[in-house]
């Protein structure tokens, strides 16, 4: 068991309820991991489920994303905040609000950190939920005061129904986030093809129709932009017919390729019927 370097203790964690998540194999022998059982699907062995790592802080790097006295690097899961300024990242509107309401928080250096079914991300950090001596859900709260995004990403989907309430709450309070201009909803009248928006979108769309591919399905509005959803995570999506001309709000990042704009989905929470 790997232990961090410097993680002190390990502690069951018996308060926590855990979600089953299913694992299923596609068509294209991709693995597939719900909270949705089918009936292809075998419950997941959650390995790290119900344990607890006691770990000491070094510092907050930014609103996501906690260095240990390990040296190893935590990203919060579930969630995403606003860039801060450094050498990679440009300065994004509540940013910094982020960072110091983490750094507010967590001023004792002893934390709780608990891992879901994917250990690590692209970047070789470790995928956690952070939990204070109190309880308190760090993820969650983040959410809740309005200073980060909901970002569901499968398999890690042990706390998806708290976190979603979480960010309700803040979206109806209209606090954080939700207060700046830099991330209200924007129309296709705000639409301009070619050009690259950064940074975390809300789009106000409509589905014209729906094209389906061997690997990915997509989502056709209009010939410059396409919702697009791979085929092993759809199993998470509860018919994606019935988005066909129906106003959404969809939220992510969006890619583009020469006029040609994408906006890729993993998880159904990131589409709000209108």
């Amino acid at each position: 068991m790997h232990y961090l370097g410097v993680i002190i203790t390990l502690i069951m964690a018996c308060s926590v309820v855990s979600a089953d998540i299913y694992r299923s194999v596609d068509a294209q022998g991709n693995e597939v991991f719900s909270d949705r059982a089918h009936s292809s699907a075998e419950k997941a062995e959650q390995h790290p489920s119900f344990y607890r790592y006691r770990v000491r802080l070094k510092r907050v790097i930014d609103g996501d994303t906690l260095e240990l006295e390990s040296g190893e690097k935590i990203r919060l899961i579930g969630l995403n905040t606003p860039e801060v300024e450094s050498r990679f990242t440009q300065q994004q509107a509540g940013g910094r609000q982020a960072k110091q309401w983490l750094n507010t928080t967590l001023r004792s250096p002893v934390l709780f950190i608990e891992y879901d079914q994917q250990l690590y991300d692209k970047y070789g950090r470790r995928l956690a939920h952070c939990f204070l001596e109190n309880g308190d859900y760090i993820n969650a709260r983040l959410l809740e005061t309005g200073h980060a995004m909901l970002t569901l990403i499968p398999p890690n989907l042990r706390y998806a129904e708290r976190l979603i309430a979480a960010q309700n709450q803040a979206e109806s309070k209209e606090i954080g986030i939700w207060s700046m201009p830099a991330y209200q909803s924007k129309t296709l009248a705000d639409f301009t093809p070619g050009v690259s928006y950064r940074g975390w979108q809300r789009w106000q769309l409509t589905v014209k129709a729906i094209s389906r591919g061997k690997q990915n399905t997509t989502l056709l509005v209009t010939d410059k932009v396409s919702i697009q959803i791979a085929n092993r995570h759809l199993p998470l999506f509860d018919g994606l017919d019935r988005y066909v001309g129906q106003q959404l709000e969809v939220r992510g990042w969006i890619s583009r390729r020469g006029e040609q704009h994408i906006i890729r989905l993993v998880h159904p929470s990131a589409i709000i019927l209108l």
